[in-house]
């Protein structure tokens, strides 16, 4: 089922991720394709997998590798400055343990963007890999959406350095409508209720981010933007113009190696996508009339 029109947006959140990618393999599993998807840090290497037609490659990358001692640690922090194995997650990992289908995500059917803030203006910018021939370039794009302030260095593409996407616009859901999309899928990795509150060691961004005020002062007003966004989704789910799905409770945090409690999380998510097929069908009907 190809969905002409119809965006799907994918929030980050660390191994909360996990969630999302069983939406993404009960997507796959009943070929249910968007041509349009949009993501940030986890959401964006959820949506490479969906884009490239992988099935399972999101769970292994989730559940089967998080004991991988290169995968996070603080070895890694004091190795490259990032506490998640950059290298391993970016480089090692698509390109020799678990291959990722670069050919196949360049000639999808399904347009991937991906946001990333730049740090020095403190902007978005929503690239698109499928344009870019080098492969070390499109990993950097995804590496730059999931690198995390003070656990993560800087990633440099064309001159810029950018870090985590969802410092800026965690959510792209404004995104996906601007570029002209209003029935909306959106996969959050908060359960419904959840709000973001103000940032409590301020003085270690103000610290360690020092050469980035306005990355800084985005950080800052993360919750505000965050909150408007879940607000606006609020909106336009009870309208019936978007499509949520959303996990009922989240055990775990973004840096969790619990391999038995992220299974458990990817399966909720296959198995909340499986029991509201019906009113997922029911829903694309209405927005076609």
């Amino acid at each position: 089922m190809k969905l002409e029109d119809c965006a799907l947006v994918l929030e980050g959140g660390g191994m909360r991720g996990s969630f999302t990618a069983g939406i993404i393999d009960y997507l796959l599993e009943n070929n249910i394709y968007f041509d349009y998807t949009i993501g940030v840090s986890a959401g964006a290497n959820n949506g490479a997998n969906y884009t490239s037609r992988q099935r399972q490659r999101n769970k292994k990358i989730f559940t089967d590798l998080v004991e991988d001692k290169r995968y996070m640690g603080i070895k890694n922090l004091i190795k490259e400055g990032s506490y998640f194995g950059m290298d391993f997650l970016f480089h090692r990992l698509p390109h020799e343990i678990l291959p990722f289908a670069y050919n196949s995500f360049k000639n999808s059917s399904t347009t991937l963007k991906v946001a990333a803030t730049e740090c020095s203006s403190g902007e978005i910018r929503y690239f698109e890999p499928q344009k870019y021939d080098e492969l070390n370039k499109i990993d950097k794009i995804f590496k730059a959406s999931s690198s995390l302030p003070l656990v993560s260095n800087p990633v440099e593409i064309e001159g810029a350095c950018y870090l985590d996407g969802g410092i800026k616009d965690s959510i792209p859901i404004k995104k996906a409508l601007a570029d002209g999309y209003q029935k909306i899928v959106v996969v959050l990795t908060r359960e419904k209720g959840y709000r973001k509150t103000p940032v409590k060691a301020k003085f270690l961004l103000d610290f360690f981010l020092r050469k980035y005020p306005n990355l800084v002062q985005d950080l800052k007003e993360r919750y505000k933007v965050y909150n408007q966004t879940l607000n606006l989704i609020k909106k336009k789910e009870k309208a019936g113009e978007i499509f949520v799905f959303r996990p009922e409770e989240i055990k775990i945090d973004r840096f969790s190696r619990d391999a038995e409690e992220l299974e458990k999380l990817y399966q909720s998510g296959y198995n909340l996508a499986q029991n509201e097929s019906l009113k997922f069908e029911n829903w694309l009907k209405k927005i076609k009339e």
